[in-house]
């Protein structure tokens, strides 16, 4: 059994030994390198500096505001309705209503969560610019939907249903 052992300790150190003499080789290939090149990160990047008070960001901020506002309004309006009538078309009516204040809601909500994707976005320096062909996103489309995402060309694509063909 000693031998056994003795062999298994062997190859382990063999393996060991192999891994250290690669790494050995590989960091005296970088060091040639970086004595050729003279350095050793790649050269920086000259970004644009960010606008953090940019006409864009206010605007979006504005927009955020109003936004929020309407949200506080909608659910105050909420609150003061009641919640049980006299009779079953009143009831059938305030339904009615509450579902269509819910719905407006989760529309004033989610118009939210685009606008502050937007603003972070506009903190980036990437407002303004189409997610998926890279081109401005021009000012008019930017003003009518401030947290538009992408040119009209592209927003056109998107969407199109994409045709799927039928076997018959």
């Amino acid at each position: 059994m000693s031998k056994n052992g003795d062999s298994q300790k062997k190859s382990v150190s063999k393996v060991i030994a192999h891994g250290v003499a690669s790494a050995a080789r590989t960091a005296k290939k970088s060091a040639k390198a970086v004595l050729i090149t003279g350095r050793t990160l790649p050269p920086p990047v000259e970004l644009e500096p960010r606008l953090l008070d940019s006409p864009a960001l206010r605007a979006l901020r504005k927009e955020r505001r109003r936004l929020t506002e309407e949200l506080k309004h909608q659910e105050m309006l909420a609150q003061e309705r009641p919640t049980t009538g006299n009779h079953m078309a009143d009831d059938a009516s305030e339904v009615e209503a509450q579902a269509k204040s819910l719905a407006l809601r989760r529309h004033l909500e989610g118009m939210i969560k685009e606008i502050d994707r937007a603003i972070v976005r506009a903190e980036k320096g990437t407002y303004g610019v189409c997610e998926r062909c890279h081109l401005p996103i021009s000012e008019e489309r930017l003003k009518v939907m401030p947290s538009a995402t992408f040119c009209i060309e592209c927003a056109k694509l998107q969407i199109r249903p994409s045709k799927v063909a039928t076997v018959a």
